[in-house]
């Protein structure tokens, strides 16, 4: 993050908390309902580059661990997970025209095996357990990183509540090989780059989809107003860490160079997460996805599992979105989004609650029939009257 603002102050903080708070309330009851054993609930939290997602996650580990809440929270990353920095080079080698592949950071750069394995112990965490969560040490190798030994890694004890994994490109999803050729053809931008090497990045993130969402109950997501923020952001991020911990780090121009090669990613995937959110779906539904989840996970809409908080250039939330699961394009029903590019969010959740959708029915189906015995008897009035007339 590029200040030192108190973030258990700012909007976004009190936002995701009271999204976390309500949610695990109503998650630990279904649990309980349900009869099922003790699980954490897992926040998937995305936002780009210098957005302030790790310094959130930071600051909701804190607010959630005090006597307060009294909650055993973990927080890690998308980037604790990345490839050894001997994984990588092979990673590079193996596609060396593939400029989205020399360097860490892209679908296919990340250990999927190693948060399999992480996932599954913190989900299966009891009063005795203790869980090693990697770490990347970025700075190692002249900047191009590498995973610290193991007897380094962060070591987290008890049974867990709540975890918070954060990631840039969390809950970007794979699109299929003619809409991938139809976005590549209106874009400069995209064709700086191979339609091939797209179609690459693109395939690695679809394993990402079948291996880590499904483990995501809720999300949180912070937005930009506009892309070109993540230069700016990028740039403050790595100054800040220039004047703290007194590294030389990247020019200016080299900062520019490696956000430029994440913005296909932000031209591809982001506008369907800002459209219809994590848990919205396209042709099929997954799983995970959808009104109710076909994998038994947790499903309660009453508040929508999705909050979505657009930032300005201040990083200051402008709008606040609570994004129920919808279809993308599938017509006009309260499933569905259309396909314009605007943000579109379900605007009356609360037709949703069972109870209140049966009372709406009832209500405007006798405002319906008073309505027509009303035209009827004005009907009829007009039929006497017109019949006298005419005698």
């Amino acid at each position: 993050m590029a200040s030192s603002t108190n973030y258990a102050m700012l909007p976004q903080t009190k936002k995701s908390l009271d999204h976390i708070l309500g949610h695990y309330q109503r998650f630990t009851q279904d649990r309980e309902t349900r009869k099922l054993r003790h699980k954490p609930m897992v926040v998937g939290v995305s936002g780009c580059q210098g957005s302030g997602k790790t310094t959130l996650c930071d600051t909701l580990v804190h607010l959630l661990r005090t006597e307060s809440h009294g909650l055993n929270v973990v927080s890690f990353s998308l980037d604790d997970l990345y490839l050894t920095r001997e994984e990588q080079a092979q990673l590079s080698a193996r596609y060396p025209d593939n400029h989205l592949l020399q360097y860490r950071g892209q679908p296919g750069s990340h250990d999927l095996t190693l948060a399999q394995s992480t996932f599954d112990a913190l989900l299966a965490s009891g009063p005795e357990s203790t869980v090693s969560i990697p770490i990347y040490d970025k700075s190692l190798h002249g900047g191009l990183g590498d995973r610290v030994p193991r007897e380094d890694w962060k070591q987290v004890h008890g049974q867990i509540d709540i975890i918070l994994f954060e990631g840039w490109s969390l809950g970007f999803k794979s699109i299929d090989l003619d809409q991938l050729q139809a976005m590549y053809q209106e874009s400069d931008l995209l064709r700086r780059h191979s339609l091939h090497h797209l179609t690459i990045t693109n395939d690695f993130l679809a394993k990402y989809e079948q291996q880590l969402y499904p483990k995501m109950d809720i999300f949180l997501h912070l937005a930009p107003t506009r892309l070109e923020q993540v230069y700016q952001w990028r740039l403050e991020q790595e100054h800040h860490m220039q004047q703290t911990r007194n590294v030389h780090g990247l020019a200016d121009h080299a900062v520019r160079a490696f956000v430029d090669t994440y913005m296909p990613a932000y031209t591809l995937y982001l506008p369907r997460l800002n459209k219809v959110g994590f848990f919205g779906w396209e042709q099929q539904c997954r799983d995970y996805e959808g009104w109710t989840r076909a994998d038994g996970g947790y499903s309660d809409n009453r508040t929508a599992r999705h909050l979505r908080m657009v930032l300005d250039e201040g990083r200051r939330v402008v709008e606040s979105q609570a994004l129920q699961p919808g279809k993308v394009g599938g017509g006009h029903g309260p499933f569905s989004y259309g396909g314009s590019g605007s943000v579109t969010s379900y605007r009356y959740p609360w037709l949703f609650r069972r109870s209140t959708l049966v009372l709406t029915v009832c209500t405007l189906g006798y405002v319906g029939w008073v309505s027509y015995q009303r035209r009827q008897a004005l009907s009829q009035g007009f039929m006497k009257l017109a019949h006298q007339f005419f005698q």
